[in-house]
């Protein structure tokens, strides 16, 4: 077992529920741009980023990531 199922094996339901509201408010899946964004710096030609993006866009793709703190 992960860590992270260990971890929620010890909760209670209402903290269950809880860590489940905190999650639904902070992700969201993520745009058709920034999946097209994301391509391109893993080296996806811009044509080729542009047609996954837009097959990619009916998946509610999530990412928890940090604010941009480079600028």
């Amino acid at each position: 077992m992960t860590r992270l199922a260990s971890l929620i094996e010890t909760y209670t339901p209402e903290q269950r529920t809880a860590a489940l509201e905190v999650l639904d408010l902070c992700t969201r899946p993520l745009r058709v741009r920034e999946i097209e964004a994301l391509l391109r710096l893993s080296g996806v030609s811009r044509s080729r980023s542009v047609k996954l993006a837009s097959s990619l866009k009916r998946v509610a793709i999530v990412a928890v990531m940090p604010e941009d703190t480079d600028g």
